[in-house]
């Protein structure tokens, strides 16, 4: 059966971290089957951080941050405790997303990311000089989706990694009333 690219990074690192392990060497009063396990676990555990580095980013997701009015001139990045962290708002509102990517030990990585989004009528990307971060900016109501998306590590023939978060625009509450007077008939 052949090895996908992922199997392959997997077996070159476990091939390696066993080299760099070298021979098993028992030392006195010391089970063998206790080494071997011992060796066996320090061998795992080298081989996945091998592999996290070769494979690169393996997870990523989006983190959102609270919306506030458009108006509210906040850094990107800024802690925030006005708003409510979700994905609909309403028009004449912003919120930020942020990236959090993993390698597959869990560790974090700064992926080169594309931003996104099917619908810019709905909402307007604002992505930040680093590309770790995006203020989302309200539109006209609708629903668009937001893709981010990581295509420098794909292996050749594998489909890039992504993730989507979906964005709603309601309408505001009404701002002003105007009062349309019909034509005058008789009763």
């Amino acid at each position: 059966m052949p090895l996908t690219d992922r199997a392959q990074a997997r077996a070159a690192a476990l091939h390696a971290a066993a080299v760099l392990h070298g021979p098993l060497t028992l030392l006195p009063g010391v089970d063998r089957q206790v080494a071997e396990r011992a060796a066996q676990e320090s061998i795992r555990r080298l081989a996945d951080g091998l592999a996290a580095y070769v494979l690169g980013t393996t997870r990523i997701h989006l983190i959102p941050g609270p919306v506030v009015d458009e108006a509210a001139d906040v850094p990107p990045g800024t802690p925030q405790r006005e708003g409510e962290v979700m994905t609909q708002m309403n028009t004449g509102h912003k919120f930020e997303l942020s990236i959090d990517a993993r390698d597959a030990a869990g560790f974090p990585t700064r992926p080169n990311v594309t931003w996104s989004i099917d619908d810019p009528s709905v909402a307007e990307l604002q992505v930040a000089e680093d590309e770790q971060t995006c203020v989302v900016v309200s539109g006209a109501p609708g629903s668009a989706v937001l893709t981010v998306t990581i295509e420098d590590e794909t292996a050749e023939g594998q489909e890039p990694l992504s993730v989507t978060h979906a964005v709603d625009v309601v309408p505001a509450g009404t701002a002003t009333i105007e009062l349309v007077a019909g034509e005058v008939v008789d009763e």
